[in-house]
Parts: C-alpha cells; structure tokens; sequence
C-alpha cells in the first residue's frame, strides 16, 4: 500500500481559519455522494443515481467482473469512475446543484485515487460554482490535480487501492457572492495525453458540501466595532 495524503487548495480557493469548523449540510442536500446508490457488484453502472453525468463516467464496485479501488466510505463498496472522452481537450464529468444563500461561506470536499489497476494520466478538476436565478454561474473556485507535478494536486503516486488511506482529499471553500441561489458541484475528468489520447480513470468518492460559519473571533470583534460606533455617536450627540 503507498500513501499520498495530501491537501492543497488553488489560488482562488479562500484560506481555512484555524479552529474554524464546518456544519454539514441535511443529507438530502447532496445526493449519492459517496455513490453507493445502485448495485455495480455486477458490472459498471453508466454515469451515477443524484447526478448529472456526460460522457465516460461509471459507478464502479470494489468487487465483480469491473473491480475497482476499496471505498473511501466506511462500510461502502463503491466509487465513482471517470476517464476519456478520447478527444483533446474534451470533457467527461459529473455535477448537480443545490440551494445557496448569498454571503454564505462553504466548504467542498471530496477524495480521488489513482489506482493501479487503470493509472490516471490526464487531468482532474473539482469546483465549487455559485449560480443566479436564471442559472448563470456568477462566481466560484476549483481545485486540480494530474500526476505530472503541474496542478495544484499531485497524484503521480499509484496506488493500489487496498487501504482507505490511499485516497486523497481535495477541498475547495468559497462566499456565495450576491444574487446567489445555488451552488453547483463539478466533478471534471479532461482529457489531455500527448500524443492524444492516454487512457486511464480517475476514482472519485464521499464528495460532501458544509457551510463554514463565521469564526466567533469575527463574530466577537464585530460586536466590539459595533460598540465603539456606538459609544463615538453618544458622545458627539
């Protein structure tokens, strides 16, 4: 078994606050997140139950005739596969929405693999996307990874998939901006080999949303700011 824990956030990802805690959201706010909806014990199942999928992405089983990687889920026997489309620069993917409030902080996570038994070679990217009433993507951020050193993950190490730690965590945190009502998960394979087009798949699993409350430091020193307008507007008065 090889390790590879690892965490980076992109550049446009907000920096964690230490001691700040997350609050997941209700279950039924991100649906199959860790894709165990569906029997693939018999053979890949296309794309994945909750989700929007397009092109080359299956629900994969740790064990039957298309054997994956072990869960990332505690108790789970399933992930997430993603590899192709075979064009350069395509797209295959998997994403949904859910409801948002504007100024709202949130925190995406999710965990990939690169496993032996079909070694990732392209490009992988997670985003976190804030979108407007009519469905216009108004802000967001995203993390990538590759196994060439060049994204912001690197997951040149293969793994063998026999151990929950040889999954690796992704987090993206961002501020639902104005005009906020919902926010949408990606979940992105691009295909990038050169000469074009390398094969291999990219293992995703326990993708999860969770607002981030303001930190009591904050909380505490707004309520102090507050006071002292107040105490400079008394005195003037």
């Amino acid at each position: 078994m090889l390790k590879n824990k690892f965490v980076k956030t992109g550049l446009a990802v907000v920096a964690m606050t230490a001691g700040m805690s997350f609050s997941a959201l209700s279950s039924a706010a991100l649906q199959n997140g860790g894709f165990e909806d569906g029997d693939a014990s018999n053979g890949d199942l296309g794309g994945a139950s909750g989700w929007t999928s397009f092109e080359t992405v299956f629900t994969n089983a740790t064990d039957g005739p298309n054997f994956g990687p072990v869960s990332h889920d505690v108790g789970g026997t399933q992930s997430l596969k993603m590899y192709g489309p075979f064009s350069p620069g395509a797209a295959a993917g998997a994403f949904q929405s859910m409801a948002a409030d504007a100024g709202q902080a949130y925190a995406l996570e999710a965990w990939v693999m690169n496993w032996v038994g079909d070694s990732f070679k392209n490009l992988g990217i997670l985003q976190l996307n804030f979108l407007d009433a009519g469905n216009n993507n108004i802000g967001g951020s995203q993390v990538t990874v590759d196994p060439f050193g060049t994204a912001d993950v690197d997951l040149s190490i293969v793994q063998d998939g026999a151990d929950v730690s040889d999954w690796t965590q992704l987090l993206v945190q961002g501020t639902a901006p104005v005009g906020t009502t919902q926010l949408e998960v990606f979940l992105l394979h691009i295909q990038t080999g050169e000469p074009c087009c390398a094969g291999g798949s990219l293992f995703w699993d326990d993708v999860s949303v969770s607002e981030v409350p303001l930190p009591a430091a904050a909380w505490l020193f707004g309520s102090a700011l507050m006071g002292l307008v107040g105490m400079s507007r008394r005195r003037k008065s």
